[in-house]
């Protein structure tokens, strides 16, 4: 039977940031412990027990778990899946981590990576601390090849979190070709192919996203996961959008309402507007256009989000030239800011329209204009970089500035090679 106190005890003293000489005095030798903790030996229950003492852990001591093994493994999996498929992570978790204290778990390899691999899915999430997924790196090397996968992911996910889109695409681009033939589950790997499509959509790559998701939205629709299958009709339905298939995009955008309307996922409604209000306005529809941006306005409760909506309301009626509700509506976004932080993003739109329609300066406009398109360029926001240098570049051409101009024409020109 295979146990796992030499990847228990090796974490273990790394969280506490226990040299491996302090943790092996008195005990045994340093070479000793290095191969306790590499499982190239298998320890005596003597030392393993004044390990566990000098690290405060304690952990029975078991010789049959063939059962124990596979009857908790299948717990924590259940619990990952029920929550991926349910959107129900955070209650899921709390669950998952009283795992941690399981004694079958700390003294099986095969189940602990699969906890620390669950706890780290959860945990990779913006906003979370990341402490599992730095442990998962300490045992790398003992990962098969489905663990390996699932961590690579995460990496994944961990590159584009920390804006190195470069690195993020190379390590997506690699996992996208070992995903064959693999032993992960059906329902996790529909998991993971909506986060790879939905990675691609951020570095432009709209076929590949739509491709990805497309696996994830078979598994989700023959299951019935609506929330899940809502989502991945939202984001095929941008990436089309993205590409200028507007038929394509609305065809998704509605089958998304029909199974919105039969549930109570309202909440995502507000999104779900708004992008067909853009459609509608990129077709020419614009009072269909102006009718669900409204709508998607009413629909938001959280602040960034409503100010998305302002924002497709100031752009709607840009294209009526409405300067009366252009003003209105940017009042009510610099009202909705205020001096809450994180919406640095709204100041540069904002900033935009305000020198274009209420100070009319036109210098001050292709300042601004510029510092947008640096600002976007920073966080490889295609959609506005591109809107931006459009109109900077039309700005400087009026302005008789046309070499500058031709460098902004050239950046809209390669964002559009892209998304082609």
């Amino acid at each position: 039977m295979e146990y796992n106190y030499g990847n228990l005890i090796k974490i273990e003293r790394m969280r506490r940031n226990m040299k491996q000489s302090v943790l092996a005095r008195g005990v045994c030798s340093i070479s000793y412990l290095s191969k306790i903790e590499n499982n190239q030996t298998s320890p005596s229950e003597e030392v393993l027990e004044m390990i566990f003492d000098r690290l405060n852990i304690d952990v029975p001591l078991y010789y049959d778990l063939s059962e124990q093994i596979e009857k908790v493994k299948l717990e924590i999996q259940g619990l990952l899946k029920e929550a991926i498929l349910t959107r129900k992570d955070i209650d899921k978790q709390k669950e998952v981590e009283k795992y941690l204290s399981n004694p079958v778990v700390n003294q099986s390899k095969e189940v602990y990576i699969c906890l620390l691999l669950v706890l780290a899915r959860f945990d990779v999430m913006p906003g979370r601390e990341g402490r599992y997924f730095t442990e998962i790196g300490w045992i790398e090397d003992q990962l098969d090849r489905d663990n390996m996968l699932r961590y690579d992911l995460l990496k994944c996910l961990k590159l584009f979190q920390a804006n190195e889109k470069e690195a993020g695409l190379d390590a997506l681009e690699r996992l996208n070709e070992q995903m064959v033939n693999t032993g992960i589950p059906d329902w996790e790997v529909a998991d993971m192919r909506y986060i790879m499509g939905g990675l691609y959509y951020r570095c432009a790559d709209y076929l590949q996203a739509i491709e990805n998701v497309k696996i994830g939205l078979d598994y989700f629709q023959d299951h019935f996961y609506l929330e899940r299958i809502v989502e991945c009709h939202l984001l095929i339905g941008l990436s089309h959008k993205r590409r200028k298939r507007f038929s394509e995009a609305l065809s998704y955008y509605q089958r998304a309402v029909k199974v919105i309307s039969a549930t109570d996922l309202k909440n995502y409604n507000g999104m779900l507007y708004n992008n067909m209000g853009e459609v509608y306005s990129s077709l020419g529809d614009q009072e269909k256009a102006l009718e669900y941006f409204m709508r998607s306005f009413e629909y938001k409760i959280e602040v960034k989000s409503k100010l998305f909506s302002v924002l497709s309301l100031i752009e709607g009626y840009t294209n009526y030239n409405d300067k009366r509700e252009i003003l209105n509506w940017l009042q009510k976004g610099y009202e909705l800011k205020g001096d809450k932080e994180g919406l640095e993003e709204f100041d540069h739109h904002f900033e935009i329209y305000k020198n274009c329609y209420q100070e009319q300066d036109k210098i001050k406009l292709i300042n601004t204009l510029k510092k947008a398109v640096q600002y976007f360029e920073l966080y490889d926001d295609y959609v506005y970089i591109e809107k931006y240098a459009l109109w900077l570049a039309r700005e400087l051409r009026e302005n008789g500035k046309y070499k500058l101009a031709t460098e902004y024409y050239e950046k809209v020109i390669s964002i559009r090679s892209q998304a082609d």
